[in-house]
């Protein structure tokens, strides 16, 4: 009778799924550098333009009269009222900035030295568009109007912002939500990606070595 021999038999090795095969998530998560830059940008640019016409919408023109030339307010109220508009601005401003950076965190993944770049820089253009495009839907300055007008007259307040510092609560408030995002998502493994299985022990549990009497 002959002795049980073994003889070693190469482990089968899996095959590499091709591009195709790949789940698009990841292809997606990875994306592009133009990709990634188109996105972010677009998306500031949209958000800003709507709050800009949300900050007009949301905006009572205070009453102001023009005599010899100088505006004054017509009333106590209006007075106030001159001062809503920066308050206001902070206010959609804050709502529009977390809602454009949730936005890009949603829709693009990884490359985030990058996207932290981009979200400045597109923080920065909604604020402008928000500014520009809610001040020219408001009523025009009274004191251009003032200007060229002779006597007594009722005019509206136009819709301003006071100093620069309400400006900076668009890039604050996406780097404060960015931050969160990614701090409360970086212990989660990502979409279409599956554990490594860790290798076993014992090679013989693998199917590695066989025995067969001869």
């Amino acid at each position: 009778m002959s002795e049980p021999t073994s003889d070693t038999t190469p482990a089968p090795v899996p095959a590499t799924p091709t591009t195709s095969e790949r789940p698009r998530s990841r292809r997606f998560a990875g994306g592009g550098v133009v990709t990634t830059v188109v996105l972010v940008l677009a998306a500031y640019a949209a958000v800003g333009a709507l709050a800009g016409v949300v900050w007009e919408l949301v905006w009572t023109p205070p009453g102001q009269v023009i005599v010899r030339h100088h505006v004054y307010a017509d009333s106590y109220a209006s007075l106030r009222g001159v001062f809503t508009g920066t308050g206001l601005y902070v206010l959609v401003g804050t709502v529009a900035s977390a809602l454009a950076a949730l936005i890009v965190t949603v829709f693009v993944r990884g490359r985030e030295l990058l996207v932290l770049v981009l979200v400045l820089v597109g923080s920065s253009i909604a604020a402008y568009l928000m500014r520009h495009l809610g001040m020219s839907l408001g009523p025009p300055d009274p004191a251009g109007i003032a200007a060229h007008t002779q006597g007594r007259a009722h005019v509206e307040g136009n819709l301003t912002v006071a100093g620069r510092p309400p400006y900076v609560v668009w890039p604050l408030v996406s780097l404060v939500v960015l931050a969160l995002v990614y701090f409360t998502s970086s212990g989660r493994p990502a979409r279409g990606r599956r554990p490594a299985a860790s290798p076993p022990a014992d090679p013989r549990e693998a199917g590695t070595w066989s025995s067969s009497p001869r």
